[in-house]
């Protein structure tokens, strides 16, 4: 079949045929999605099953994986000779990566909040309005960016579904306040180095931040976008949320008199 050819594994968008190009919710996108939840879920419930000593070893090996996947994608285009600043890992699923390290090997409580809060819908969002997808699927971007975001879905996955993470609304203020920090710094280097971590210069192609930029312009649509987010955090916490009961004081009675 000629969309399964190993002819364009390392070739860049402008010598691939665009008829090699995947679909957006096409058949191949809706196979690897469908592959991607089948397999998390089945991680997940593996993972709930392990005593504390298992999981720690199982976070820490996929915490690994997914660095070094990372790292072998970086390694390629300086070997292709086609590397650039915007390959750097510094979008949302980029610091994922990072976060989930952190996490595997010290259980930070914030960082394990943000997987939650930030991590599992960035993965999410990157894989159903996914932005490699002029590859094909024989080409090691393809292949890379639908197994790492489908890694890091599953990761974030399968502390939810273990009852590791139990999302607390209390701590999303430090989650908020250090993704204000990356993002005001990721905007100035976007703009010196013509970058678009976090999509701050430019919407994703496909994403509905196109539509934000449609409505308020640009930078108008990062306003569009920290209201959406707001509202998917109140989505996304509202199940768990249970309001703090009063305590009440024990009541000492007299002893009575006889």
């Amino acid at each position: 079949m000629e969309n399964l050819t190993l002819d364009y594994f390392f070739s860049p968008p402008q010598d691939i045929p665009t008829s090699l190009s995947l679909s957006l919710y096409g058949r191949t996108h809706l196979i690897w999605l469908a592959i991607i939840i089948v397999a998390s879920i089945g991680i997940s419930l593996f993972y709930r099953n392990m005593n504390t000593h298992q999981r720690k070893q199982f976070k820490k090996g996929m915490a690994i994986f997914i660095i070094l996947f990372e790292l072998l994608r970086q390694l390629i285009y300086i070997n292709l000779g086609r590397y650039e600043l915007g390959l750097l890992p510094l979008h949302l699923c980029g610091l994922t990566e990072f976060a989930i390290f952190i996490y595997a090997f010290s259980s930070n409580k914030t960082i394990k909040e943000s997987l939650y809060a930030l991590g599992i819908i960035g993965a999410l969002m990157a894989l159903l309005f996914a932005d490699w997808l002029i590859y094909p699927i024989m080409h090691f971007q393809s292949l890379h960016s639908f197994i790492q975001h489908g890694a890091l879905f599953t990761f974030c996955l399968m502390l939810l579904i273990s009852g590791e993470l139990k999302p607390d609304y209390r701590r999303l203020p430090a989650v908020a306040g250090l993704l204000t920090i990356i993002c005001f710094g990721l905007y100035f280097f976007n703009k010196v180095y013509d970058t678009n971590f976090f999509f701050l210069n430019y919407p994703s192609p496909g994403s509905p931040l196109v539509l934000f930029e449609e409505l308020a312009g640009n930078p108008g649509y990062i306003a569009l976008t920290i209201l959406l987010l707001l509202v998917v955090w109140l989505v996304m916490y509202l199940p768990f949320y249970r309001p703090n009961k009063p305590r009440v004081r024990e009541a000492y009675s007299m002893p009575t008199r006889k």
